[in-house]
């Protein structure tokens, strides 16, 4: 039996295929519409099988590849730019996506401007209620984003961070084919596990966590934890299915401050996102853990005592200390480096990360109020 029948993915959450060769289901949808838009990750489409599987579909598919590791402002006005001006553009019904976080992201925003015939990318950014109108079909290639589960995009605008948000851009059908993600090489599989992580794990002490969120969070950790080693059995079916859990838990919670500090590392330095976020969870783990009422802003200390509760059973461990000894512990099994400095950043360029790593939305969004100080303290321990 697979783990998506273990966990009674499809039954669960309509919409949501899983399972080796649930591709094909990709061939009804399709021929729903009189035309289709495929943005796809350049350099994953073919590798991962998807690329030979929609040659079938030439006449019907419009394919734009991305090619870009993040999603500037400026790079993302000159796809949509290619896009309108292409034929038959508005004979499209439904937007396809395969890739990682970058094409889901990349298609969502496409999707909202398609949709209200807007001049440039940046009118999305500034009118928040605008929303999508096109069948959105998600494929995902990588096993951390989450964002075939949620109702936001990230793109940078003279790198800074900002997101759509709007609940018309979860899709419709999400394709969770184990086949998809069998050819990402090691240092993508721990990068992008890691973002599924440090998803799961924030979202179970976010101030805007629910029990369902929680339940979410706790499935798609114990998931994780149990298939790191390579070789697992069934190691990247359960990674995928994970990163769907954790995505779905931050589609009601939202992230908190490792995301938060995580962006500039990633705008300015180039650091991987998902290790971004976990070179900081440990630290942000034992800070949120040590907090008394006061330092909550309202919430009751059961938050963090309930939080933590969760945690220490989802990751197998007994106390705090465990909990950070763990996730380091995760980093290396990962292969993955714990240090700022393995990244190339010293301690002249942290000033810099601080002052663009409390981000609205997310940093405020953790359970224990952070001041610049705070971040800097961690910046300073995880160098």
């Amino acid at each position: 039996m697979s783990l998506s029948s273990t966990h009674n993915f499809e039954s669960r959450f309509p919409g949501t295929a899983t399972g080796t060769g649930c591709i094909n289901e990709v061939d009804k949808l399709i021929s729903n519409h009189e035309k289709v838009l495929l943005i796809a990750d350049a350099a994953g489409f073919e590798p991962c099988g998807a690329a030979k599987y929609f040659t079938k579909h030439s006449e019907k598919v419009i394919q734009k590849l991305y090619s870009g590791k993040a999603l500037p402002l400026e790079e993302v006005e000159e796809v949509y730019a290619d896009i309108v001006q292409t034929p038959d553009i508005d004979k499209v019904t439904s937007i396809i996506a395969v890739g990682g976080g970058t094409a889901m992201d990349l298609a969502k925003i496409i999707a909202i401007a398609l949709t209200n015939k807007s001049n440039c990318v940046d009118d999305i950014l500034i009118d928040h209620k605008k929303g999508n109108s096109f069948e959105l079909i998600f494929l995902p290639t990588t096993v951390g984003t989450g964002s075939e589960a949620t109702s936001f995009a990230v793109v940078y605008k003279n790198k800074v961070k900002m997101s759509v948000d709007h609940p018309t851009i979860i899709p419709q059908k999400v394709i969770l084919d184990p086949k998809l993600v069998e050819s990402l090489p090691e240092p993508v599989v721990a990068a992008t596990v890691l973002d599924a992580l440090a998803h799961a794990t924030e979202s179970a002490w976010a101030r805007k966590t629910t029990s369902e969120s929680r339940s979410y969070s706790s499935e798609s950790i114990k998931l994780i934890v149990s298939h790191l080693e390579p070789g697992t059995p069934n190691r990247l079916e359960a990674f995928q299915l994970a990163s769907h859990l954790s995505g779905k838990a931050i589609n009601i919670s939202r992230t908190t401050l490792c995301h938060s500090m995580s962006y500039p590392m990633s705008a300015l330095f180039g650091v991987p996102h998902g290790i971004a976020c976990c070179l900081t969870l440990s630290k942000v783990a034992a800070l949120n853990f040590a907090s008394k009422e006061e330092d909550l802003g309202g919430l009751p200390l059961s938050h963090i005592q309930e939080s933590f509760e969760l945690l220490f059973a989802a990751y197998g461990v007994g106390s705090i200390s465990e909990l950070t000894k763990k996730i380091t512990s995760i980093l290396e099994t990962l292969g993955v480096k714990t240090s700022l400095s393995d990244f190339g950043i010293l301690k002249d360029d942290l000033p810099s990360i601080a002052d663009k790593a409390l981000t609205k939305g997310r940093s405020d969004n953790n359970p224990r109020k952070v001041s610049p100080d705070d971040v800097m303290e961690i910046l300073v321990e995880v160098c």
